[in-house]
């Protein structure tokens, strides 16, 4: 995904909200670079990503598959892990993800909140102050 200026690595497991997260996303203004199967690719410092031929390609589970206007490629910014929300700690430690030997900023989102799109909207513009 590529939203507000950001590549977005979203991941998890089958079933945990990815591709109904996308369409919010996408109704949020993001752009869709691959569905389930992502080409990741080091290029010096950057992670790359790019979706598989042919490109724009969304599953949604019970309804099928639809073609979607997609981003040939964009440059990973961000790591989402998605899955349901834990009982942590309320100020859990920043995260980070290994991808191809370079080491990313990753955050766990419940994407099943109604508030998901928004925590992410603020993460990307604001920051993290604590």
């Amino acid at each position: 995904m590529r939203w507000l200026e950001r590549g977005l690595l979203l991941r998890g497991p089958s079933g945990s909200g990815k591709s109904d997260f996308v369409l919010r996303l996408l109704e949020a203004g993001a752009w869709l670079v691959a569905d389930d199967l992502v080409q990741l690719r080091r290029e010096g410092d950057l992670l790359m990503a790019q979706g598989p031929a042919p490109r724009g390609l969304l599953e949604l589970r019970g309804l099928g598959i639809y073609r979607l206007a997609a981003m040939p490629r964009t440059r990973i910014h961000l790591c989402v892990r998605l899955g349901p929300a834990e009982h942590g700690p309320r100020l859990p430690e920043s995260g980070s993800a290994s991808i191809c030997g370079l080491e990313l900023p990753e955050v766990a989102l419940d994407p099943s909140r109604p508030s998901a799109v928004a925590r992410l909207r603020l993460l990307l513009w604001c920051g993290r102050t604590a």
